[in-house]
Order: C-alpha cells, then structure tokens, then sequence
C-alpha cells in the first residue's frame, strides 16, 4: 500500500497578458522614460509635494550631506535589491531608465513654466500625477525592467498582494523613511501616496495587463 505525500512550491502564474512585439515593448520603453520624466518634472513645478521617492531621496541627501543623484542612486540599489528579494524582476530598461531619466528631467525642468498661483498649480499637479502613472504602467507591461519602486510593488504581487495595496506599501516605506531622514513633503505628497496605487492598477487594466503571482502548486510523491 502506497501512500501519498502532497508538498506545496511557489511557482510562478500564468497570466494571459497580450504579446508584444519587440518594436512594441521597445516603443513603451521609450515612452515610459519620457512620460516619467514629464511627470515628475510637473510634480517639481507644481510645488505641492514631491512623490514618496523623493522625499526619501531628499532625506538621504539631507541626512548625509551627499548630492541629489547620489541619493537617488542609493535608493535605486535599495528598493531594486529588495524587490528582487521579494520576486519581481528587473531587466536592461531598468539600468538605462535610472541613467536617461536624470537628464530628461533636467530638460523638462527647463521647459516647463513655474505657476506662482494655486490655480496653475493644482492642475499641473495632476496631470503631472496621470502622466507619471501612464509611464509606469507602460514600462511594466514590457517585462524589460521598470524602476526601483516598481520592481518593490511587483514583488510583493509576487507574494499574493494586489496592485493597488503593493503600491500603497511601496510608497508607505519610502515616505516613512524620507521623512524620518528630514525629506522634503507637502500635501500633495500624502495625495500622491493615496491616488497613485489605484491609478496604477486601473492603468494596468486598462493595458490588460496583469503582474505576475507566486501560487501553491501541489506534488504528489508516491
């Protein structure tokens, strides 16, 4: 008489996303870059709060008295290191988006206008909000490397959480930490922390797209 033994091994989901074509995923990629950059850049101008990666990105410059990109570099090693750790994945867009986004934003600063009225500003805001989520949604749905704040989020996916939940953890631990460090905060930051993992899942929707989960799979033994 046999007897059976079931285990249980986290394995990776199939989920039915559309296929891309490589000048398609290629395309996104460098839409992603551009549309991050532009949305930042409003966030910047508008002057109601950074997003909760810039807050940690000022308290790290703040704390230790290093510039601005080398902040952003450490968080960048960071958050990758740990979504890793978690299950998500980066990929070659992930090292060139940390490289081509810096001087992006540098020449959006140039050209975007700096409202001195609520009434600019708030509009700038948010549309500085639905570009950023259209440029992360767009370099996920690629599988060829998001940020660092996206491979955290699609980590914790990985483990089960839902889009809007993983973002709002992602956001949470950034703007816990940059404000412990003496980041740099607004209003428009704790708005930002709130609005942007819904927005995030419904763009994803919206692209049929969905990250990737770890499920049980059960071996039988004999």
């Amino acid at each position: 008489m046999s007897t059976a033994e079931s285990c249980r091994a986290p394995v990776a989901t199939t989920t039915g996303n559309p296929e891309l074509t490589g000048a398609t995923r290629l395309g996104r990629v460098a839409a992603s870059y551009v549309l991050v950059a532009v949305g930042i850049g409003l966030l910047i101008r508008a002057d109601l709060g950074v997003a909760p990666f810039d807050v940690l990105n000022t308290g790290i410059a703040e704390a230790t008295g290093i510039r601005l990109g080398f902040a952003f570099l450490v968080t960048c090693v960071v958050f990758y290191g740990l979504g890793v750790l978690l299950g998500g994945r980066t990929g070659w867009a992930s090292l060139i988006g940390t490289v081509v986004i810096a001087p992006l934003l540098e020449v959006v600063l140039i050209l975007l206008p700096e409202p001195l009225r609520l009434v600019g500003r708030i509009p700038m805001f948010v549309v500085g909000v639905v570009v950023l989520v259209a440029g992360v949604c767009l370099v996920i749905t690629t599988e060829m490397g998001p940020g660092p704040g996206e491979v955290f989020m699609l980590g914790l996916i990985a483990r089960g959480m839902a889009v809007a939940p993983a973002r709002w953890v992602t956001d949470a631990v950034a703007l816990v930490v940059g404000i412990a460090l003496g980041g740099a905060v607004g209003a428009g930051t704790v708005v930002f922390a709130f609005a942007f993992g819904p927005l995030v899942a419904a763009g994803l929707r919206v692209l049929r797209y969905t990250p990737p989960t770890r499920s049980a799979e059960v071996v039988v033994a004999p």
